[in-house]
């Protein structure tokens, strides 16, 4: 658990990081693209952050039953989906930008 020192801080990134490929690969598996944004991605994440994934590709018929398959695989980590086909162009590159495979993630 997080105890807000930095050993604890370390602790909660190593177990977001671990989350973060978890979550990808297994969407990959099953033909769903998606990259890590946000925080985890520019190596801020902290204590209170949760883990930001961008879905860049997905077949229509599991679109809106990802959410749930994350949720199991993150085991109770906080999380958002963003959907780069539901974004307006002119917030695409603020999510789009800065965003890496998980297996980049250190």
């Amino acid at each position: 658990m997080d105890d807000g020192t930095e050993v604890g801080k370390s602790d909660h990134r190593f177990r977001a990081v671990a989350a973060a490929r978890a979550a990808t690969a297994a969407l990959a598996a099953m033909d769903v693209g998606a990259v890590v944004t946000g925080s985890l991605a520019r190596g801020s994440f902290g204590p209170h952050s949760d883990i930001d994934l961008l879905v860049t590709s997905c077949p229509r018929h599991l679109k809106y039953a990802i959410e749930g398959i994350v949720e199991d695989i993150l085991g109770g980590m906080s999380f958002d989906l963003i959907y780069l086909d539901e974004l307006p162009p002119w917030k695409t590159a603020r999510f789009a930008d800065g965003a890496v495979h998980a297996s980049e993630l250190r």
